[in-house]
């Protein structure tokens, strides 16, 4: 009987190599944060780490994070209600905005059962009267 052995393509190697590393610093990270929240942002800078800033150009403080999910409670036309939760990061870093998406998080789960806890995506927005210098949105997967 023969066996056959699979070969990989250097790309193939590369491509999942690189994965692999990305997932096991974002695993790194989350342990010295002690966040239930994983990462799952797809960065830009492949150099990345929790001093990177990812929300404005470093100068911004007190950032509001606002998280928006839908809960099982249906409304009377018998869609799903939206619900947010607004928190805090204290600045742009990757660190205080993981912090902060980590609070939003634990705020969800406990006043409505949230369960979304990988945090895909987030950005600054600027289009609310309300928050005049921006604030960060996010989207988080299951």
């Amino acid at each position: 009987m023969t066996t056959t052995t699979k070969t990989y393509s250097e790309t193939e190697y590369n491509r999942h190599g690189n994965s692999m590393y990305e997932i096991g610093k974002e695993s790194a990270f989350q342990s010295v944060l002690k966040t239930q929240v994983m990462w799952s942002v797809k960065m830009t800078d492949d150099n990345w780490d929790l001093d990177t800033v990812i929300i404005g150009d470093g100068s911004l403080k007190n950032i509001p994070f606002i998280k928006s999910f839908l809960i099982f409670d249906k409304d009377e036309n018998d869609d799903f209600i939206r619900k947010t939760v607004v928190t805090k990061a204290k600045d742009g870093t990757v660190k205080e905005v993981w912090l902060a998406a980590d609070r939003a998080f634990r705020k969800a789960k406990k006043l409505y059962g949230d369960w979304h806890y990988f945090l895909e995506i987030v950005e600054l927005k600027t289009d609310s009267c309300r928050r005049k210098n921006g604030y960060i949105a996010s989207f988080y997967g299951s």
